[in-house]
């Protein structure tokens, strides 16, 4: 059992926010939203949506709309910041405030979270001390490969983060690989568009030869074709929608493609969302161990681990 997870966020929205204009979340929000849960419906497979709270706010009804399909709704954070731009008190209130909001949304408990760009990074390991004191049951916020850069090596797998006073918390990391001078993540995002199909596949089946599970993940406007610009007020000024244009044509390179291939996967293989995967390796009682400290420094004894 795969564990399947789409990040809902308004393209639009966050793109202009970078360039330092503010929008209302445009029309992408829902229809994107739409024809993923049409896609899910055909192939009667559920998934965790995690979605960024300050646009559910805005469209609350979508968001009932995926829990209501049976798919698990979890925090992608209220602002989708980046983590190096929290300080430990600052991450707190944007989670807390960002798991009230989608329960109060959806009637359910939030049980993960995901923080944007997969940027958790060994410095902010205090993040973990703070999702799980904010009753939250999983993560799924850092790429291996990148710990493995600052002589950190952890499981290609989920793992359970041990940390102080016997509390833990589950991560559930994002595998990337070097192919040439690509660094790509193995099943998801813009290496899952580009990327020839052996990529993913192999790692596929080595998952499944070991007894493991993969994580795929996607952005709802990543699901089908789409033209992104149309969704960018026309009245920024000129500079600024050509480098919107550019963005676009860049995150649109590879949309059918990956429509066809999810497609194809979603058929061959058993997806289902992040909480009911952790809760399977929970059961086995076979994930590897991770040791926080209360500095948030990673002292783990696991094999891979480098001091």
């Amino acid at each position: 059992m795969h564990a399947l997870t789409i990040d809902a966020e308004d393209w639009a929205q966050l793109m202009c926010s970078y360039l330092g204009h503010t929008m209302p979340v445009s029309e992408q929000f829902v229809s994107s939203i739409e024809r993923t849960l049409n896609m899910l419906g055909q192939h009667d497979t559920r998934a965790t949506f995690f979605v960024v709270a300050s646009q559910a706010i805005k469209q609350p009804a979508i968001v009932r709309e995926i829990a209501e399909c049976g798919h698990e709704v979890a925090s992608h954070g209220w602002t989708h910041a980046k983590m190096h731009e929290f300080t430990p008190d600052s991450f707190r209130e944007d989670l807390r405030r960002s798991i009230d909001t989608l329960e109060e949304i959806t009637g359910q408990e939030v049980y993960g979270h995901r923080c944007p760009f997969f940027a958790l990074m060994p410095e902010q390991s205090w993040a973990f001390e703070i999702l799980q004191e904010l009753g939250l049951e999983y993560d799924s916020s850092l790429t291996t490969l990148l710990w493995q850069a600052q002589k950190i090596a952890l499981p290609d797998e989920p793992f359970v983060c041990a940390l102080p006073g016997g509390r833990e918390i589950v991560e559930v990391p994002a595998l990337a690989r070097k192919v040439g001078p690509v660094t790509a993540r193995l099943i998801g995002g813009r290496g899952f568009r580009v990327m020839p199909s052996s990529f993913y596949l192999s790692h596929l089946r080595e998952r499944e030869e070991q007894g493991l599970p993969a994580m795929m993940y996607v952005h709802t406007y990543e699901t089908t074709p789409d033209r992104l610009m149309r969704y960018v007020p026309s009245h920024l000024p000129i500079r600024e929608r050509a480098k919107l244009v550019v963005a676009a044509k860049a995150f649109e390179v590879g949309m059918g493609r990956m429509n066809r291939a999810l497609h194809r996967l979603l058929d061959q293989y058993e997806w289902a969302p992040m909480r009911d995967v952790v809760a399977e390796r929970r059961q086995k009682g076979t994930m590897p161990r991770v040791v926080v400290t209360t500095e948030g420094k990673v002292v783990s004894d696991f094999a891979g681990v480098l001091a």
